[in-house]
């Protein structure tokens, strides 16, 4: 044993160890610094603008001048730049939240490691596959980083989340009166909402829960619902009522639009999701939430249940109505004002 020890210690045998030595922390070295296509994005909530953005990844960033609120997830705007580049480490972060008044800033670590197995695992080294790290910017100083990019296999998008933070914040002495002011004419649309659903810490604090969802929507009423949802967290969500499966948060409100039988006369308002219904989904232990809609024969009067194990439960009856033109032109509807609950 000791002579065969002799022969592998030889300097010849030491100098190769070495030398292999070498090029195998050279070659995780190189891994280590390979570059992605990937570019920074920036998110907002729903109804929960910000703006004086900046985000830096330290080789790429991403801001903006004006309030942005495109839903939370949801990448706003583009950036122009080196699309190849390293796996950032950390992310700087400014923004302020119009809906406190308050500014945010920070640093947030970024797990590496993580984001280097996902640009890896949806192949961000390849040239039709372009990838984005986004930042979402919330009220409370609540941060989300979610990996975007297309699943080639499935053909469809991913949003992975890799970091949640919380930034310190401070109120905003330097922002305009007006914005200070909270109320109708300052903030239109943002302040009916805030009014309905205040500002929703504990949902950006928590992750909101995803069910498997269905919306029965078209079936039932022999037409094409148009409809939209907003849930807690700020999420916006939008589709025609087919039957299908979506992996979804619930909503707190919905805007549902249709045409009437003949066609000519086109019918949309927003109803709020009564906040009782929540806990009814936990207290039914639902894993699966089915929406129906059925509209009645005077073609404005609709219901909407829920459905589970076969059975139909009303949420809510609402009548809805001609928008104006001005709604149409911006595509923003007003409430229902005429709803009956079913759930507190």
């Amino acid at each position: 044993m000791k002579k065969n020890l002799k022969i592998l210690l030889t300097k010849e045998n030491t100098a190769r160890l070495f030398w292999l030595l070498m090029i195998s922390l050279s070659f995780l070295q190189s891994c280590n610094k390979k570059k992605y296509r990937w570019e920074p994005g920036i998110s907002a909530p729903k109804y929960y603008p910000v703006g004086d953005i900046r985000v830096s990844f330290g080789n790429a960033g991403n801001g903006s001048t004006i309030n942005i609120d495109p839903g939370w997830g949801e990448t706003y705007g583009s950036v122009v730049g080196e699309k190849w580049k390293n796996v950032p480490r950390e992310v700087l972060i400014h923004y302020a939240s119009c809906a406190e008044n308050y500014t945010y800033e920070g640093k947030v670590l970024l797990p590496q490691e993580k984001i280097r197995d996902l640009f890896n695992e949806y192949n961000l080294d390849d040239e039709d596959n372009l990838g984005h790290l986004v930042v979402g910017m919330a009220s409370g100083g609540w941060i989300r980083v979610w990996f975007q990019a297309l699943d080639q296999k499935a053909n469809e998008y991913v949003n992975i989340e890799v970091v949640k933070a919380k930034l310190n914040g401070s109120y905003d002495n330097t922002a305009n009166e007006r914005y200070k002011v909270k109320n109708f004419e300052n903030w239109g649309k943002y302040y009916t909402y805030w009014q309905n659903h205040g500002i929703p810490y504990e949902a950006w604090a928590n992750n909101e829960k995803v069910y498997d969802m269905y919306f029965d929507f078209n079936k039932p009423n022999k037409r094409e619902i148009e409809f939209s949802y907003t849930t807690q967290d700020g999420t916006f969500e939008q589709g025609i009522g087919i039957w299908k499966k979506f992996h979804k948060k619930l909503p707190v409100e919905m805007e549902l639009g249709w045409r009437g039988k003949s066609k000519e006369i086109f019918y949309c308002s927003k109803v709020i999701i009564p906040k009782g219904f929540k806990n009814l989904v936990k207290q039914k232990s639902l894993e699966t939430i089915i929406f129906r809609l059925e509209i009645e024969n005077d073609d404005v009067h609709a219901n909407l249940y829920l459905v589970s194990k076969g059975i139909k439960e009303k949420i809510l009856r609402f009548r809805n109505v001609q928008p104006t033109e001005k709604e149409k032109k911006d595509n923003e509807y007003a409430y229902a004002t005429e709803v009956e609950y079913f759930i507190p």
